[in-house]
């Protein structure tokens, strides 16, 4: 069973997947937040999250968000400059900036361009494509439309997330939804939403084995260290937490060096502290989330892992 790592904009950066990946591993792939065409043009910003430079040993794969297929070739040709031969088409985007104007999860109901899109994948041999998507939009049958364009076109795989856009990321996954899609796609799957342990991974595995693999995004991001789980039955909880430790430290050094003062250094790690660990201590994460110096920050960050080893709370 594959890991595959889900982008999330502002969290899985560059830096981020080189750290994980060096100090974790487990993970097939990291898909980057989507890279699109703003204005005319492609966003710096996302230029430099895709710069080999900064990728370097990393299994790296571009994700694009796009309207129609004249974009698709833009994005496409600059990944292939960028030295990938794997890309990643987002139709699961859930946001209404994007879902409304035909991109992300807004895609799916424009089955023209669904078809031209993935019709001109095969202008490319030297490039791989698979498609990350939701439901629909606004019904959860709205991929049965496009159900015969997939399983024609050729993909490595179909990354499926059985939530609707309008849902955003409220609710629950739609799993009668995601049993008939399993049923009808004939390309291999790769299961996507509200994956937060490794029992939620063992019992997907166990009730799908057809699964090619399983995309995380917030669960790994609360816990970086589930690779390390799943492949070990017997974990020494101890090492992992100081492994963690050492993890979440090497970030922060790598913030503080790039940030432009304290207030921006503050900003981002405590941005970091959305996702991540939210099973840890509460008292000790409080203090964290309310620090007001990166010397508050340390103190409260040092102070929880010493909270967690001593407590012996769970993984």
């Amino acid at each position: 069973m594959q890991l595959h790592f889900a982008p999330l904009q502002g969290y899985t950066t560059a830096l981020y997947r080189r750290l994980h990946h060096t100090m974790w591993g487990g993970i097939a792939y990291y898909y980057t937040p989507f890279v699109r065409i703003e204005k005319g043009d492609f966003r710096r910003r996302d230029i430099s999250d895709i710069a080999p430079e900064n990728n370097e040993g990393v299994p790296v794969v571009p994700q694009m968000l796009l309207r129609d297929v004249e974009e698709m070739h833009r994005l496409t040709e600059l990944f292939l400059k960028n030295g990938y031969n794997r890309a990643d088409i987002n139709m699961g985007c859930p946001f209404p900036p994007v879902a409304l104007h035909g991109r992300g999860a807004g895609l799916i109901a424009r089955h023209d361009d669904v078809q031209r899109i993935l019709q001109a994948t095969q202008q490319y041999p030297e490039m791989q494509f698979s498609v990350k998507m939701r439901l629909g939009w606004q019904h959860n049958d709205e991929w049965q439309a496009v159900a015969d364009i997939l399983n024609d076109a050729p993909l490595t795989h179909i990354t499926i997330h059985p939530r609707i856009g309008k849902q955003q990321y409220k609710g629950s996954v739609d799993m009668e939804a995601f049993d008939t899609f399993y049923n009808q796609c004939t390309l291999p799957i790769v299961y996507n939403g509200d994956i937060e342990t490794i029992d939620n991974i063992t019992h997907l595995a166990q009730q799908y084995p057809r699964l090619q693999g399983i995309m995380i995004g917030r669960g790994l991001l609360a816990r970086p260290y589930l690779p390390q789980l799943l492949n070990n039955t017997t974990p020494d909880a101890h090492n992992i937490i100081k492994r963690t430790q050492l993890f979440h430290d090497t970030l922060y050094n790598e913030l503080q060096q790039t940030s432009q003062g304290d207030s921006q250094l503050l900003q981002r790690t405590h941005a970091l502290w959305q996702y991540f660990l939210p099973h840890a201590p509460h008292k000790a994460r409080k203090a964290i989330l309310k620090s007001t110096s990166p010397q508050r920050y340390t103190t409260a960050v040092a102070q929880l892992f010493d909270t967690w080893i001593t407590d012996n709370i769970a993984l």
